[in-house]
């Protein structure tokens, strides 16, 4: 396929635009106009202004239309998009496809349009609106409050996150409520265990050293017994698994090694095993158990019984709110229609959150500002407590975007609103004093990076728990890719083999691919402009949550 990018700050019209030479092979030529514009956001505007990173756009977009060109097999496709101050009614981008036939350019069209908004560096600046004649007749100009910042890198938005999010104050739980979350103090014994000594076999206490034939057997100890005496030569005690011997410096022999007559035993079988479990065999007073930072499983929970904390100190439950937006989401149980798809991020999120204790309210949101302000507005008792606000969509830059407008609607400020990562670029970051937001792109697949890479970052912060740490591994497969002006997170499958990682990259061609999630365990971290890399090569990658 013929592809021509052009970006430039001149007007696009006829003389600006090369069209594709037809021929007999071609049976359509499409041609899009996008144009700006009286209005952004129900206000008037006379002109948007758009910025671009000029090489890495053009880059990006030659990448996807390669790609969309293998999907549906057009002849040629040439590209327009005009940056700087574009007045009202002028064309702010010029799409042209030839194909054999109309349906290959159609789809083509639609899906490249949907990739240059959410994967191409470009964005509108600010929205120029004409407000009211001063009193000496001239026009004044100003931005609205709908400005995208250019995109900040993978670091600094982890730097972000983690100097805005605070730790939550923790709370005192008893244990059954206590699964999962983080445990906010050192765990110190207060007594040894056991506490005395302890029989480990059903049989027979004598003096360590009695070389004895018989025995007297003078008292029977069960396993809640506790009868100090101390034992004479030829004296034994019948004792349980688990009771608290008598005295020191004895040994149990096992009821199997024994015969009895009455009142009296016959050692049958003697052996150097002591059959004993000595006092703070297991711990000492003052010995660490946990260390803060633990989540709790139930192995740790079982050893904060048994050492007696039965109110630990924790990580409070989160409360999380999750909207999710877009007219053409359907709940799962319904048959989409033509320009509807099913709602995946709802489920994607709730499962996501399983690794955290918390509380969460999920509601759909329309695709309209007004109309969402109108249904969250008897929300905001769960709104104001929560600490956490997540919005699944709505994140970029396109008419019916409203994400930030909605996040500082709700008195969030925003600390940054687009990373230089893919998938997943027009991601926001919002504050109000202890509570964090996010708005994240609508693509599962940006979805779930985002939430790896940055949500769970800031929920780790939260509860004073460890965040995932990259790690090293080796290339199993070929990752086969073109060089990108963004780093890249390549979902893969890892594996140890040998004490080492091995990761396979798995198949996906945009940001709105879902397959690949069912095998992904891990992000391979690809640098910019890095490309391809052949199996065996060492990298960089996250475990996921």
């Amino acid at each position: 396929m013929e592809i021509e990018i052009q970006i430039t700050n001149e007007p696009i019209d006829d003389s600006a635009i090369q069209r594709f030479n037809a021929s007999a092979s071609s049976g359509a030529w499409l041609e899009f106009r996008g144009v700006v514009r009286g209005e952004e956001n129900g206000e008037p505007i006379s002109a948007l202004e758009y910025e671009a990173y000029s090489p890495m756009a053009e880059n990006e977009m030659r990448r996807i239309l390669e790609m969309l060109g293998n999907k549906f097999p057009c002849l040629a496709a040439n590209v327009i998009h005009r940056i700087g101050i574009i007045p009202v009614g002028k064309t702010a981008i010029y799409v042209g496809i030839a194909a054999k036939h109309r349906g290959e350019a159609i789809a083509l069209l639609a899906e490249f349009m949907n990739r240059l908004k959410q994967d191409v560096p470009i964005w509108k600046a600010k929205a120029i609106k004409t407000e009211a004649r001063s009193q000496n007749s001239e026009a004044r100009i100003f931005a609205a409050s709908k400005t995208t910042p250019k995109p900040i890198s993978f670091g600094e938005a982890t730097a972000e996150i983690n100097s805005h999010c605070r730790d939550l104050p923790p709370v005192r739980a008893s244990l059954e409520k206590s699964f999962g979350r983080v445990l906010r103090e050192d765990i110190f014994a207060t007594e040894d265990l056991p506490s005395t000594d302890k029989s480990t076999r059903d049989g027979y206490a004598i003096l360590q050293n009695d070389l004895s034939e018989t025995f007297q057997i003078v008292d029977t100890l069960h396993a809640a017994d506790w009868k100090p005496r101390q034992l004479k030569t030829g004296e034994a005690v019948r004792i349980a698994t688990g009771g608290n011997l008598p005295c020191d410096n004895l040994r149990v022999v096992m009821q199997e090694n024994v015969e009895r007559n009455g009142d009296k035993i016959r050692i049958t079988k003697r052996d150097s095993n002591l059959n004993i479990r000595k006092r703070g065999d297991e711990m000492r007073a003052g010995d660490l158990l946990l260390r803060a930072g633990t989540k709790l499983d139930a192995g740790a929970l079982a050893l904060l019984a048994t050492a007696g904390n039965a109110k630990p100190l924790v990580s409070p439950i989160l409360r999380v709110v999750h909207f999710t937006t877009g007219d053409e989401v359907v709940s799962p149980e319904q048959t989409p229609q033509p320009g509807q798809i099913r709602d995946s991020n709802s489920i994607l999120i709730r499962g996501l959150l399983q690794k955290f204790q918390c509380e969460l309210f999920q509601q759909h949101l329309p695709e309209d500002f007004e109309l969402a302000k109108s249904a969250i507005s008897n929300l905001r008792f769960q709104i104001s407590n929560a600490n956490l606000v997540l919005v699944s969509g709505g994140a970029s830059v396109g008419e019916k975007d409203f994400t930030r407008e909605l996040l500082e609607h709700l008195g969030f400020e925003t600390v940054f609103n687009r990373v230089a990562i893919r998938p997943g670029a027009p991601m926001i970051f919002g504050v109000d004093k202890n509570r964090v937001a996010f708005g994240l792109p609508g693509n599962p697949l940006s979805h779930f990076v985002c939430f790896q890479l940055f949500v769970a970052t800031a929920l780790a912060k939260s509860t004073g728990s460890e965040a995932q740490h990259f790690a090293q591994g080796i290339l199993a497969a070929k990752l086969e890719d073109t060089p990108n002006p963004r780093e890249t997170f390549w979902p893969a499958n890892g594996r140890i083999e040998n004490g080492q990682w091995k990761l396979t990259p798995l198949r996906w061609s945009s940001s709105g691919d879902v397959t690949c999630l069912k095998e992904t365990n891990t992000l391979i971290r690809i640098p910019a402009n890095r490309g391809s890399m052949e199996a065996g090569t060492e990298v960089e990658f996250l475990p996921t949550i």
